[in-house]
């Protein structure tokens, strides 16, 4: 029944998973705001800005092509603004917190859980928000890539014993995009041989 409605209700789903994307987004702003190193962390996160930009973009033509050619351009340049606001937004709330987050007792000894709670929560608001089950296992699996990415920049930032493990999480979320990539580009030939088969 609850699935169902959800199926039925897209517009109330997707309005849930913006809501949790801006819940997201301000833990994120706090965990930087909290880290030791905020400007680092601040760096870090800047330097995603373009990626997410080009990534959601590309996104947005690729999900309008076929139900509005016309406009996919406009859709994709549309998603990639989004996200880069989204993500600016974030950036310059974590600069303009940062000097009362750092006055709160116990907030620095668990940035990174605001973090990547933040980051968990972000993703589960993007994957809500797709409504094709071929691009939500993709989106799933670059979630769990994008978790293990950050992840590992988080512990290579939380000392020295942790840089090396840090690493290693890293380079096995780079893995798992991989992975993300190959299923779906592999999906979508075998949709669109089916597609041929039934002409």
């Amino acid at each position: 029944m609850l699935d169902t409605w959800w199926n039925a209700n897209m517009d109330a789903r997707r309005s849930i998973s913006l809501l949790l994307v801006v819940v997201g987004g301000a833990a994120i702003a706090v965990g930087i705001a909290a880290s030791p190193d905020s400007w680092a962390f601040a760096s870090t996160y800047a330097a995603f800005i373009i990626p997410g930009l080009i990534g959601a973009g590309i996104g947005g033509y690729r999900r309008h092509r076929v139900s509005d050619p016309a406009r996919a351009s406009l859709w994709g340049l549309a998603s990639g603004a989004l996200v880069a606001a989204m993500m600016v937004a974030t950036l310059g709330t974590a600069l303009l917190i940062r000097p009362t987050v750092r006055d709160v007792l116990g907030l620095e000894d668990a940035w990174s859980a605001v973090l990547m709670g933040g980051v968990l929560v972000g993703f589960v608001g993007a994957f809500l928000w797709e409504r094709d089950v071929r691009r939500r296992r993709f989106e799933a699996l670059l979630s769990l890539a994008v978790l293990l990415i950050v992840g590992g920049v988080v512990l290579r930032f939380s000392g020295e014993p942790w840089a090396l493990i840090g690493a290693f999480v890293s380079l096995g979320g780079f893995g798992v995009l991989l992975v993300a990539v190959e299923t779906y580009r592999r999906s979508s030939r075998r949709d669109a041989a089916v597609s041929d088969t039934w002409r």
